[in-house]
C-alpha cells in the first residue's frame, strides 16, 4: 500500500472498440480519479473516437512499484458530453492526447 507517498495507484482507462484503450487520468485514490475522469474525457478522447468508447475501467495498481499490474475494479459511466464534469484534486494527473 502507498499511504501518503504520493503514489498514483488508481487510473481511469477508456476501452475502445474493436480494441485499444486511452488513459484518461491517474490519482492517489479512487475518489480522486472518479472526480477527474469526466473532465479528462473532453481533453483526451477525440470527437471521432467517442462513439468507439465501449467502457471506462477504474483500475488499481496491485503489487510493488517496480513489479505489479493494473487490475480492473469497476466500470465508470461514459460521459455524454465533450467536457464532462471536472472535479478538483491535488494529485490528479490528466493525460494529454497529443504530447
Amino acid at each position: 500500500m502507498s499511504e501518503s507517498t504520493g503514489a498514483q495507484d488508481w487510473r481511469a482507462v477508456a476501452c475502445l472498440a474493436p480494441g485499444g484503450e486511452r488513459l484518461l487520468c491517474v490519482g492517489e485514490s479512487s475518489s480522486q480519479v472518479r472526480a477527474a475522469y469526466a473532465g479528462a474525457w473532453g481533453e483526451v478522447i477525440r470527437d471521432e473516437d467517442r462513439p468507439t468508447v465501449r467502457a471506462i475501467s477504474l483500475q488499481r495498481w496491485a503489487g510493488q512499484a517496480w513489479a505489479g499490474q493494473w487490475e480492473h475494479q469497476t466500470y465508470l459511466d461514459v460521459p455524454a458530453t465533450r467536457g464532462g464534469k471536472a472535479g478538483s484534486g491535488d494529485s490528479i494527473k490528466p493525460v494529454s492526447a497529443n504530447p
